[in-house]
């Protein structure tokens, strides 16, 4: 006899009632005693929730990594594709393949009022499987997705649980937030033990064409994937129309390990493009409320200003805190220096906006200046010289630097651009021409 691999449910982190848990368990062992083979149930994204037990030699090494929680390899998932799983409404031949470790099985889908809700395997080593024997496994597949659908109406209202608690925690309605404040403990959905943050996620989409549905649904998944990751009560996130949030305790030993920036990053390739920011840390569940906000004002900077990334935390902002806090929206171009705002809107003069920008940025070092636009400094004073010329500006009077460096930032946060010349050490078109270092 070989080895065996005994049978069991992983279902505690996908199925909420222990009593389904122990009904799929029941479901795939009554299966393997009728059909005489091994039985496995997985969820609609393909992880274990229960299986037979069964010799080691009767199944294969992409069940064994499943029965060991590992994910299937993207070949294997890809193959399984191929077939038509997770696409076909009836049971599927899948063809074995040595290179990926897979034996020949039939996958019979497990759906409830058009719904997906898992998938049932049979392996068919040797190819005995009989049209009988299919339909006697639908039937279980039939009664499993009565237990998967009832799972998945209770998921549904502990969602809502969580959203409608979550929306009331970040409400700007003080009398609101003190109401879901007082029902934490007895709702229990997430630990008390604090400091907290707060990560917004945004999908970026220029050219617009991906939908606001198909945005929304791209969130919830990276969101939902990454809380698997998790301590239990340790994460609820929410969905708001542009943008999706994370509540995270700062407790939970992940984080505590990597860090917040790193998880950040980490949520951010699960979302495979767009943004996420971090808010600052709140030291009780109460203070949350201000990290949401800073979280969703570092988002629309990040967004407006491509420097800081596709990661970018409210602490590491800058004088942009301080600027995105102002009613952008009421302030116009009238509001910016007007020899500023020429340079800006004269595509020609981009190269001298670029200029200054680097300038103000290096806190008027001519030296750090010219080094980062690959210009001889004799080169950078004349291109100085020609900004306070067309600005009607002084360089060297500190108030005159502090408008234009505002200036620069606001327009910035308008979404006002503007670029150098592609040859390092380029000017204008009204320049005095390029200086050889």
């Amino acid at each position: 006899m070989g080895e065996q691999v005994a049978g069991g449910s992983l279902a505690a982190e996908h199925l909420t009632a222990s009593g389904s848990q122990r009904r799929l368990q029941d479901i795939v062992d009554e299966a393997g005693l009728v059909l005489g083979r091994p039985v496995a149930i997985d969820d609609r994204q393909l992880r274990l929730l229960a299986y037979t037990e069964h010799q080691r030699d009767e199944v294969d090494e992409v069940r064994l990594a499943s029965v060991l929680r590992q994910p299937f390899q993207r070949e294997v998932i890809q193959w399984f594709r191929d077939h038509g799983v997770g696409t076909s409404s009836g049971p599927v031949a899948v063809s074995g393949s040595e290179e990926l470790g897979l034996l020949p099985r039939v996958c019979i889908p497990i759906n409830c009022y058009e719904h997906l809700l898992g998938h049932m395997w049979l392996i068919d080593a040797d190819g005995t499987l009989t049209t009988d024997d299919i339909e006697r496994a639908a039937a279980f597949g039939r009664e499993a997705a009565i237990v998967l659908y009832r799972e998945l109406l209770l998921r549904d209202l502990d969602r809502a649980a969580e959203r409608e608690f979550l929306r009331d925690v970040l409400s700007q309605d003080a009398e609101v937030r003190e109401h879901a404040l007082a029902q934490a403990g007895q709702l229990g959905l997430i630990t008390p033990d604090g400091p907290f943050a707060v990560l917004a996620l945004r999908i970026t989409d220029p050219s617009a064409t991906i939908s606001p549905e198909a945005k929304q649904l791209a969130l919830d998944t990276a969101l939902a994937r990454i809380r698997r990751q998790l301590a239990p009560k340790h994460g609820l996130h929410l969905l708001r129309p542009g943008h999706a949030l994370l509540l995270v305790s700062l407790a939970e030993p992940k984080l505590r390990s990597q860090g917040i920036r790193s998880f950040a990053e980490l949520l951010q390739s699960e979302l495979q493009g767009g943004i996420v920011s971090v808010g600052g840390i709140a030291k009780s569940l109460g203070e949350t409320v201000v990290s949401y906000r800073q979280a969703v004002r570092a988002l629309d900077v990040a967004e407006a200003v491509s420097s800081f990334g596709h990661v970018v935390e409210w602490d590491d902002l800058g004088i942009y805190r301080l600027l995105v806090s102002l009613p952008l929206d009421q302030l116009g171009a009238t509001e910016l220096h007007a020899g500023l705002q020429s340079l800006i809107d004269d595509p020609r003069h981009h190269s001298l906006v670029a200029t200054l920008e680097s300038f103000l940025d290096n806190a008027g070092d001519v030296q750090a200046t010219a080094a980062a636009l690959y210009v001889h400094r004799t080169s950078l004073w004349h291109r100085l010289r020609r900004i306070e010329k067309l600005a009607g500006v002084n360089l060297s009077r500190g108030e005159d630097r502090l408008m234009l460096h505002l200036g620069l930032k606001l327009a910035r946060l308008r979404g006002e651009g503007w670029r150098a010349s592609e040859q390092p050490g380029a000017l204008d078109v009204e320049g005095t021409g390029r200086a050889s270092r």
